[in-house]
């Protein structure tokens, strides 16, 4: 996921260059145990819950755009894989 997202960050780089943008993107990542099911009887829908997911909200309204932004859990599990 790691290495998706930052190829996801040289592609925007590459269209913006290419196409006389300026589109930014924040990307966050997280990991962890979450809860997910289907609610609703009328118009089911797909949910997850829990506090990975409360993380990853946070992570969206506070994130830098143009950065990758990481939790100390998976950057301790990057670190480790020799991520930068």
């Amino acid at each position: 996921l790691a290495d998706y997202a930052m190829h996801l960050m040289e592609q925007m780089k590459y269209i913006n260059e290419h196409s006389f943008n300026n589109f930014q993107m924040k990307i966050g990542l997280n990991m962890g145990p979450v809860v997910a099911g289907v609610i609703g009887a009328r118009k089911p829908q797909y949910d997850i819950w829990g506090n990975t997911v409360n993380v990853s909200s946070r992570m969206d309204s506070t994130g830098v755009p143009d950065r990758i932004q990481v939790t100390t859990d998976l950057y301790q599990v990057l670190a480790a894989k020799g991520y930068v």
